[in-house]
């Protein structure tokens, strides 16, 4: 092989050597961003069941409170009928 060949063939490699070298790092931010993906979205359902769990317990409580009201005479306040002034 003479000098310019293998000149021409070690010239050739680099931009492949860059582009594999690119696609490494971008693979590895790729998988560095799914993770933190995957960790908001555990992050996330476990909210979500916190509040579907303290929803649940409110409405129980809504209802104990109603179911208590009735059974102690308490009367509830009347509906406001007029408004007045400009408070709505």
């Amino acid at each position: 092989m003479t000098t310019l060949t293998l000149a021409r063939t070690i010239v050739g490699h680099l931009p492949r050597d860059a582009q594999i070298t690119r696609l490494k790092n971008e693979i590895t931010a790729l998988k560095h961003r799914l993770a933190e993906s995957a960790s908001t979205m555990n992050e996330l359902t476990d909210f979500r069941t916190q509040v579907l769990a303290r929803l649940a317990g409110q409405h129980d409580e809504i209802a104990r409170l109603r179911a208590s009201t009735t059974a102690n005479r308490v009367s509830r306040l009347p509906q406001r009928t007029a408004t007045i002034g400009s408070c709505g």
